[in-house]
């Protein structure tokens, strides 16, 4: 059976190793040459460089499985799976492996420290050949409520880490079987959204929580607050995020992920439209859960589950 990584820079030695031992292993030297082994293909193991809609995947004709070590899987046509009979591997409901990952979690931390901070304008100032501190008062962490929206592994470190900094900490999920006995848990996601400092996001993408944070939610906020998207661009309102920003409304916007951000257009985002020399803004490239030790590690997690549901 032949089996295509998509991309291959990288990709852990050992988990190479394990697929070899089973399969007929392509790499790809170029996301565009892709169409030239689709056709031929028996397994895909996948990232995020390409959406893997029913167009590519019409192209497939023998593929039976695809790995992604991703939990999202938004970038795959689940719909023409399910039709194809297609197998999907990934990391979507490993709760005991995921908890061990923290990249995601700290990055968040990292975009609410930043945003704090105003760290994105002080390095600039400062590399202008300025020196004035005083445009950059901010405040402590310290007794600030960090308002945690989805209490899953990542949502459970963001909590650890505002009790570290000595936060008051808010959960809520929007499962209401899920709480956390070591935080508060509100009774309602508005006042999650009203009681807040920092609002972190880590809830999953489906169709229930498409545009989730909208603008009722958004004009709850705090003049003050600041808040961060470690999840999916779909799962809050661009525009109304970028609108109260842009208003004064709320203090710093910080994410890793936009609405399309596979898509030709994601440069439209209204939130790559706001000039970050002027407002505490921090957009990065979705780099939440690309460290070389998560990345490995999920790697060799899910050959291990491909080559178990092989045998």
């Amino acid at each position: 059976m032949k089996l295509l990584i998509t991309e291959p820079t990288g990709f852990s030695k050992k988990a190479s190793e394990m697929l070899s031992s089973s399969f007929d292993v392509i790499k790809l030297n170029s996301l565009n040459t892709i169409h030239e082994h689709l056709h031929t293909v028996d397994v895909l193991f996948i990232r995020l460089g390409v959406v893997f809609d029913k167009v590519l995947l019409e192209e497939a004709k023998q593929l039976k499985i695809i790995c992604t070590p991703t939990t999202g899987l938004d970038h795959i046509d689940l719909e023409y799976c399910k039709a194809r009979n297609i197998k999907l591997i990934s990391l979507k409901g490993e709760q005991n492996f995921l908890e061990s990952i923290p990249s995601t979690a700290e990055h968040a931390w990292t975009l609410l420290m930043a945003l704090n901070r105003k760290i994105y304008h002080a390095v600039d100032h400062v590399n202008e050949k300025q020196w004035d501190r005083n445009q950059f008062k901010s405040f402590n962490l310290k007794n600030k409520t960090l308002g945690i929206l989805g209490l899953g592994r990542v949502g459970k470190q963001m909590a650890e880490y505002g009790q570290t900094f000595a936060m008051k900490v808010l959960g809520y999920d929007t499962n209401p079987e899920i709480e956390l006995t070591q935080v508060e848990n509100p009774a309602t996601v508005e006042d999650l959204f009203s009681k807040s400092d920092f609002i972190s996001i880590h809830i999953p993408l489906n169709d229930s929580t498409i545009k989730f944070v909208n603008s009722n939610l958004i004009s709850l906020m705090k003049p003050n607050a600041c808040i961060i998207n470690t999840s999916r661009g779909k799962i809050w309102d661009e525009e109304s995020i970028a609108e109260a920003l842009l208003d004064g409304k709320i203090r710093g916007v910080a994410t890793d992920v936009i609405f399309d951000e596979l898509s030709e257009d994601w440069q439209n985002s209204p939130i790559l439209k706001v000039d970050p020399s002027t407002y505490n803004c921090i957009v990065t490239p979705h780099i939440a859960g690309a460290t070389f030790d998560s990345m490995r590690l999920t790697e060799e997690f899910i050959a291990e589950k491909l080559l178990a549901y092989a045998n």
